[in-house]
């Protein structure tokens, strides 16, 4: 074989090249390195869960409508007009705040489980990859080496569903998750975060175990 650095013809079995000295073992190494990362070693895939989603969503859906009505009540300055309009049609006002609650929640829900439908974290020899293939397409990859901690937690309302969450930070997160968008939720600021996860103890061991396997030594 070849020496990739000077050229030079070297024996098959030589570690270092015996004209310009390159680590030929190590180059050899970080071939089968490359090749092994074509390969998924585990997929974390979370599960939606209706329950917990419609919890939730519901709740959230009902503060706004709370919200809004509030400052729609304030708005009428005059008392005698809010309750004639009251009087007139008591049932019609809170048909109307409970057909909307029910409209965002129903739809809200179905948006998110085609997005969990089509949500992947794949696992490989040395880096982590994250796809989403709902409406836009997004992808994200994240080295091992520059993974600063992995937890786990589960809220009150996560233990009661049997779910948990799953957070892996890099050495440039700032250790929070930002809001509920689309966007946010599922990862971290330069990190990610699985929500959703059923088994969350034994999956977590895994993905802790994959990382530090793969994390190279100082």
């Amino acid at each position: 074989m070849f020496c990739k650095n000077c050229g030079a013809e070297i024996n098959d079995t030589a570690k270092f090249c015996p004209k310009c000295g390159n680590n030929i073992s190590g180059e050899e190494k970080k071939n089968i390195e490359t090749k092994n990362d074509n390969t998924v070693k585990f997929q974390l895939k979370p599960k939606f869960n209706w329950g917990y989603k419609l919890v939730c969503t519901l709740g959230t859906a009902v503060l706004w409508a709370v919200i809004i009505l509030f400052f729609a009540i304030g708005s009428i300055e005059d008392i005698e007009i809010l309750l004639e309009l009251l009087s007139m049609a008591p049932i019609m006002p809170m048909a109307i705040v409970i057909g909307v609650v029910l409209l965002y929640t129903i739809i809200k829900l179905i948006i998110e489980k085609m997005q969990y439908d089509d949500l992947e974290y794949n696992f490989y020899n040395t880096k982590v990859e994250y796809k989403d293939g709902f409406l836009n397409k997004e992808e994200k990859e994240l080295k091992y080496k520059y993974i600063r901690e992995v937890t786990m937690n589960q809220n009150i309302l996560e233990r009661i569903f049997h779910i948990g969450t799953i957070r892996i930070f890099t050495n440039a997160s700032s250790g929070m998750v930002y809001g509920n968008s689309k966007h946010n939720k599922m990862y971290g600021k330069n990190g990610l975060a699985v929500h959703c996860v059923e088994n969350v103890g034994e999956q977590y061991k895994k993905v802790k175990e994959l990382i530090d396997e793969g994390t190279p030594e100082d």
